[in-house]
């Protein structure tokens, strides 16, 4: 045999095999049903016409088992009739709409451009997800590419830091460079990775029950400085990810609304705090003293002595982000607008742990806007818009329920400012004025029962860490209990009940949207009238029909009724479309024998 040969046999033998028998592997697991599908978008039939889901599966391959999270339910035909304007926004829980999806940006730019334009059917489709970041985000806008939208809405920056991948993240590798990310990713595309996966995940917990989803308390104790080498690496992966968002929109001739994000300066203190890292015991010592004087003068009322003893204290160590929040408080009360604004900002930007969008990334998204205002890419500015409609131009709790999440007054800000470069992107004739706050608010069925909802979420939240750490909690909480008491009164039936009626209105006008009879179900649960609820529900089932939650929620209507049988094939039909529904599953752990007949 020549040297050829033999050289030839090497190369088959080392790569050759190994490849065969991996490809071989991929088929059997294929085969056998091994695995789930990694697309966001799943292609499913609904009454013989083909149509998009979401894939309950996709958040799998970025979060360990237990922690995955997911997007809102949503149909989607794949045949789009030319007088559709359909719309996706991309992003994290702030884009989403946390804490009720309803009343978010997706659903208010939905309906300001439904009325708007009447003559078009309008489809926003929410592909925003809790936890995510860009480094998801960028798979998700390329899975978004064939599915025939007019405009995409990018409203993202929140996770960077705590999300997968992100600096102070719990939900894996911290950082790896990003050739290193993308190899992982597309590797538990392949059933072979996702065994390898899987089997990784079980050495790490090592007999350990499966972690279970408790919010941002999971990242509680996760601090990294503001200028650690890991933070300057997020800020290079966010801006790559980001401009292959974008690079993947303009390539498909899509046009993009790019948001900065917006996040509460005034109301919100940080979460944690560090000092500089080269502090030597005695400046610790005297700026400690400067700051304790501060703190004693301020809670006397005396802003301008205390922000004189914090301004001792911010020569020696600037780095500690409560001591600039006390900064803008005290520059606040002294009617020093513009230099509190600039406080609020530095606190944020130094806060230890970063669950806010800081300025880095906010300029990062205005220089990837500057970079691709050319080819389709239009800026939002949110920071802007909020500022300039807030008290004082410093954006709070007027517009935030804590940190990020928007109120529905906030949502309406942000989707309106973005409907209007929506249309002017799109080259929209308005044949009718822009719906107006009251308005909107009317047709998306918010009621006071809704307000009271949402704020007992947030409460809840915000009795946990990393809240109960900030500075003025008390108050916070204290404020946000005066608006909970406020709204209580919404959940007695007979209120329940008017607010239903009124929902109901907007059902009969749009009989098939989804948020409304979602709505419409649990304010006549809440009122007693269960039957109408249960027509709701069902009603959802059809509009919903791959989506577990209608079925779930039905049969605990029915259990709680007494309709035990039928409460149970309705769990079990729950377990059917989501085979890792926890609740449905623990719900058929409590049914007596008698209920599985």
């Amino acid at each position: 045999m020549s040297e050829r040969r033999r050289k030839w046999f090497r190369v088959l033998a080392l790569v050759g095999v190994p490849l065969a028998l991996l490809l071989a592997a991929e088929g059997v697991l294929r085969l056998t049903g091994y695995g789930y599908s990694t697309c966001f978008f799943l292609t499913r039939k609904l009454d013989g016409r083909a149509v998009w889901t979401d894939n309950p599966d996709f958040g799998r391959r970025f979060f360990p088992p237990g922690l995955e999270r997911r997007a809102q339910p949503f149909v989607l035909p794949s045949t789009k009739s030319t007088n559709t304007l359909r719309i996706f926004v991309l992003g994290e829980s702030a884009a989403m709409g946390d804490p009720d999806l309803k009343f978010g940006l997706p659903r208010m730019l939905e309906v300001l451009l439904r009325e708007r334009f009447p003559e078009r059917r309008v489809e926003v489709v929410n592909e925003a997800m809790v936890a995510i970041n860009s480094h998801i985000v960028l798979p998700i806008a390329r899975d978004s590419v064939a599915k025939k939208a007019d405009l995409w809405v990018v409203y993202m920056g929140n996770n960077e830091m705590v999300g997968p991948y992100g600096s102070a993240s719990v939900f894996g590798a911290r950082v790896p460079a990003l050739p290193v990310v993308h190899a992982g990713l597309r590797l538990k595309r392949t059933r072979v990775g996702q065994v390898l996966d899987a089997g990784l995940h079980r050495l790490r917990r090592a007999g350990r029950s499966r972690p279970e989803w408790t919010g941002m308390e999971l990242m509680a104790e996760q601090k990294v400085r503001y200028n650690s080498p890991e933070t300057q690496r997020v800020y290079e992966h966010f801006r790559q990810n980001l401009n292959q968002v974008l690079a993947t929109a303009t390539r498909a001739g899509v046009p993009v609304i790019l948001c900065t994000v917006a996040s509460n300066l005034k109301d919100c203190s940080p979460f944690a705090s560090l000092h500089r890292s080269d502090l030597t015991d005695q400046e610790l010592s005297e700026w400690q003293k400067a700051y304790d004087t501060g703190r004693g003068l301020q809670d006397a009322g005396n802003a301008l002595r205390a922000k004189v003893a914090y301004e001792t204290a911010l020569r020696i160590d600037a780095e500690f982000a409560d001591l600039s929040f006390r900064l803008g408080e005290c520059s606040r009360l002294l009617g020093k607008d513009t230099e509190a604004a600039a406080f609020f900002e530095k606190a944020r930007d130094h806060d230890a742990l970063q669950f806010r969008a800081d300025s880095r990334l906010n300029d990062l998204i205005r220089q990837a806007a500057l970079t691709f205002a050319g080819r389709g890419v239009s800026l939002v500015d949110t920071e802007q818009v909020l500022a300039t409609n807030s008290p004082e131009g410093l954006t709070g709790s007027e517009f935030f329920y804590e940190h990020v999440h928007l109120r529905p007054e906030g949502n309406y800000l942000l989707a309106f400012a973005v409907a209007e470069a929506s249309a002017q992107a799109l080259a929209l004739r308005a044949p009718k004025p822009w719906a107006s706050l009251p308005e909107c608010l009317r047709l998306v069925g918010l009621t006071d029962w809704n307000r009271y909802d949402a704020l007992n979420t947030v409460i809840d939240r915000m009795q946990r860490a990393p809240f109960t750490a900030q500075l003025y909690h008390e108050r916070q909480m204290e404020r946000l209990n005066e608006q909970f008491s406020r709204y209580r009164p919404a959940t007695k039936p007979a209120q329940a009940r008017a607010e239903a009626a009124q929902v109901a209105e907007q059902v009969a006008r749009f009989p098939e949207d989804p948020d409304l009879r979602w709505n419409l179900a649990v304010l006549l649960e809440s009122s007693g009238d269960t039957a109408g609820a249960e027509t709701h529900w069902r009603v959802l089932q059809q509009l919903q029909p791959f989506s577990a939650l209608p079925a779930f929620n039905l049969a605990k209507l029915l259990e709680g009724n007494g309709r035990q049988s039928q409460a149970t094939a309705l769990y079990h039909e729950a377990l059917r479309l989501d085979p890792g529904n926890a609740l449905a599953r623990e719900q058929l752990k409590s049914v007596p024998p008698s209920g599985l007949k």
